[in-house]
């Protein structure tokens, strides 16, 4: 059994990778994956499966970009949700009706599933399918959760942008049209466990552009990362680009400005703007000659 907010890889088609702390590795099948594992595939990947058994089974698609048991989204004493779909394609199967999310992403969440769902986010659009069994999904935004929407087998859910979403009985033909071939069966379940063994495979850490959507996503997800990714400030060019895109990831001010660096920086810069300002105008410097 699986510790809670632990999986493994039970089927990889194509190519992933796995950010664990701030070390990047390849996939695997049988690779273990803890609580708040990045994970990113391929545009060209089929299939990558991640068996929990004590909750759910998540099926990723291609170009996704997802984390596994977001720590932010655990209410207090409680198990995370399985995932936050940033990016792309999840399709998740739980037998258990919980209250808890079994699902995130920046536009909805989705409790109380029992049964099979798919969810897509591309392109500011969110789409969900429920293909077996019911869920309450919940929609995001704007700093407040609207209403419980209660869907069953068949229903499909669209939403753009803010706007609120729609409930129909069926799926659109955007969805269908867009839908993963792998999702459209029922795969069986692989002879596949959780070896603990498996080598993983290390690679170059991220840059900056590769990490910005998550450094960049909301604080819930973004409140560890200035921890979590500490060291990589020390890098030249991945400190220029934090200091660069401050506004959109502020936490990160304390470590790349600490207090006694802050207050040297806020002091020289209010002694230069004083020395300009008394100087008077068309002032040049004299040349100080050895």
């Amino acid at each position: 059994m699986a510790a809670p907010g632990a999986g493994f890889v039970s089927l990889l088609d194509g190519e992933a990778t796995a950010l664990s702390g701030a070390a990047r590795v390849g996939v695997s099948e049988g690779m273990r994956l803890g609580a708040a594992t990045i994970v990113e595939t391929g545009p060209k990947t089929a299939l990558l499966r991640i068996d929990d058994p004590g909750s759910a089974a998540v099926d990723l698609g291609p170009a996704t970009r997802a984390m596994l048991w977001p720590p932010g989204f655990a209410a207090r004493g409680t198990r995370a949700p399985a995932v936050y779909l940033l990016q792309g394609w999840a399709k998740i199967s739980t037998a258990a009706d919980s209250a808890l999310p079994a699902l995130v992403s920046p536009a909805l969440e989705l409790r109380r599933l029992t049964g099979v769902a798919v969810v897509c986010v591309e392109q500011g659009e969110t789409m969900l399918f429920v293909e077996s069994g019911h869920a309450q999904l919940i929609e995001r935004g704007n700093g407040q959760d609207g209403a419980a929407l209660s869907l069953g087998a068949g229903d499909f859910y669209a939403r753009s942008g803010a706007e609120r979403g729609q409930v129909m009985p069926r799926p659109s033909t955007a969805l269908l049209r867009r839908l993963p071939p792998a999702y459209r069966d029922t795969l069986p379940a692989r002879a596949v466990s959780a070896r603990g063994s498996t080598q993983a495979r290390p690679l170059a850490a991220p840059s900056y552009a590769e990490l910005q959507p998550w450094l960049a996503a909301e604080p819930a997800l973004r409140r560890a990362f200035p921890q979590r990714f500490a060291l990589r400030a020390r890098e030249p060019e991945f400190r220029r680009a934090l200091v660069v895109h401050l506004a959109t990831h502020p936490e990160w001010r304390g470590v790349l400005f600490p207090p006694e660096t802050e207050a040297v920086h806020t002091a020289l810069t209010l002694s230069q703007a004083a020395e300009g300002a008394a100087r008077p105008s068309g002032f040049v410097p004299p040349v100080t000659r050895p």
